[in-house]
């Protein structure tokens, strides 16, 4: 999976991202793990020209994202959107159906194959099964892994 960093996001893209995040995060009501994910993203992005975390959080609440806004991006962002989104629906530690429609309509939206979003949902689950493999309880990292495989 390529590293978020890697891309020289303009001030716009990140806007666009944290509102992409944060409409995935309000499917199941916003849970801190998400809140802190999204903000963390945003501060760590932003240039001193662009607003502040919060107001871009109550801008988002007041005109929520649309998919379409992600029409026409160019194939590497539209990676990094879907990743983050699909990332922030992870963060909690429930992926919904809601939540997959939703990251799966931005995908849509974006122009990417079906067999492309399905990597990188494969991509982020990897990820997250990686970060436990450490864990001494086998069984409890098999039941995370389970409920990782439940919504497909």
């Amino acid at each position: 999976m390529q590293a978020i960093h890697d891309q020289n996001l303009s001030s716009a893209e990140v806007v666009l991202l944290a509102r992409a995040m944060l409409s995935v995060a309000t499917i199941d009501g916003i849970h801190p793990s998400e809140a802190a994910l999204i903000g963390q993203f945003y501060e760590s992005s932003r240039s001193a020209d662009m607003p502040p975390t919060a107001s871009v959080l109550v801008k988002a609440e007041a005109q929520p994202f649309q998919p379409a806004e992600a029409a026409g991006c160019n194939a590497e962002f539209a990676d990094t959107l879907v990743l983050m989104c699909l990332m922030t629906a992870h963060a909690d530690g429930h992926f919904t159906v809601a939540e997959r429609a939703c990251v799966q309509a931005i995908a849509t939206a974006t122009g990417m194959a079906t067999a492309r979003f399905d990597a990188l949902l494969a991509d982020v689950r990897d990820q997250l099964v990686g970060a436990l493999a450490h864990l001494p309880d086998s069984g409890s990292v098999a039941n995370v892994l389970g409920e990782l495989n439940a919504v497909s």
